[in-house]
């Protein structure tokens, strides 16, 4: 249904109201030839939905009045002897649910579109200051009495933690980009280990509160990969994240890259957390969806940017788990 509704966002207008056309007119075909004995009004109700969401309210009040007309026609010409005043009343009732439907998806996408808006709003303004921050703990940690003073690591956890947060605010600004289509991506051969290993550096410190270690277990063979490094960096971050945040103390996180027969290579993340569940399995990859019973904190949207920006680079992912067993969070990627 999610790659259904992303197909139908990358459509033109003009496009998608002819689609609701045609799938208005083969409704009223099938329901004049069917007759009378089969109702398909109901069916009406997908074209005027697609339009009332993905259009305007102002398309799917069109489509809405025509569809009853349509049904009207229909039910009139297969059925001749029926009084017109009753076929009238049936297809004023229907014009009716028609424009509830109308109204109740327009207005439900209206309000989707200023929570998306202002949370946009909201995390593009938290740039500024946390850039600012950073900017703050760099200047620390290169200055002289700050690295011969034992307050280094307080400034070095101070740096790593903000890098989380820019890439977390980032990867907000980016998500619905992701999910129209509209991201414009910077494809360039990028070196796995080394974007690994950096993206290790940047949670060493927050992992160490935990005691927690990585390994690491590169393939000679899969030395890079044709990716976007921003891109593919933050979702190496946003698993390995994930990983730290359900790792038990002194826990062993391991990075495995692989060759795969097809011309890509799969990046594995695996962590010895509690696992997951399989009925919870596909649920963690979908916006806001998180493990029952989970005490994350977390917003739910990590593993969905990552599954957005992996796929959008011509790659997939996926999760191993079982209770007790921990994670394995596996992506690939097209081989440079």
């Amino acid at each position: 249904m999610t790659k259904m509704s992303v197909w139908l966002q990358r459509l033109s207008r003009v496009s998608l109201m002819s689609i609701c056309v045609i799938l208005m007119l083969l409704v009223a075909l099938f329901d004049y030839f069917s007759g009378p004995a089969i109702s398909t009004s109901i069916f009406y109700l997908i074209p005027i939905s697609i339009s009332a969401w993905f259009l305007s309210r102002r398309n799917g009040l069109i489509l809405a009045v025509n569809a009853a007309i349509l049904w009207f026609l229909a039910d009139y010409l297969t059925n001749p002897q029926i009084i017109v005043s009753v076929t009238f009343w049936n297809a004023t009732v229907r014009l009716g649910f028609f424009l509830i439907t109308v109204f109740s998806f327009s207005a439900l996408h209206d309000s989707r579109k200023r929570q998306e808006d202002l949370m946009s709003f909201v995390v593009h303004d938290l740039r500024a200051p946390l850039g600012n921050m950073l900017t703050a703990f760099d200047l620390l940690a290169t200055d002289k009495m700050t690295a011969a003073s034992t307050n280094i690591e307080v400034v070095k956890l101070g740096q790593s933690s903000g890098k989380r947060m820019m890439v977390l605010v980032d990867s907000l600004l980016d998500l619905s980009k992701l999910e129209s289509g509209q991201l414009q991506l910077q494809a360039e051969n990028v070196k796995l280990e080394t974007l690994i290993d950096e993206s290790i550096a940047q949670l060493v410190l927050t992992a160490e509160v935990k005691k927690i270690t990585f390994a690491r277990k590169f393939d000679r063979r899969t030395t890079a990969v044709l990716a976007d490094r921003s891109l593919t960096q933050r979702v190496i971050m946003n698993l390995l994240n994930n990983a730290i945040k359900f790792s038990p103390i002194s826990g062993v996180i391991t990075v495995q890259t692989s060759a795969t027969p097809g011309g890509s290579v799969t990046v594995s993340v695996m962590d010895q957390g509690p696992g997951i569940p399989a009925e919870w399995q596909q649920r963690v990859f979908a916006k806001y969806g998180q493990v029952s019973g989970g005490k994350s904190g977390g917003s739910g949207l990590g593993l969905t940017f990552c599954k957005l920006a992996v796929e959008a680079q011509n790659g997939r992912i996926w999760l191993e788990s079982e209770p007790g067993s921990g994670t394995i969070l596996r992506f690939t990627l097209p081989n440079a």
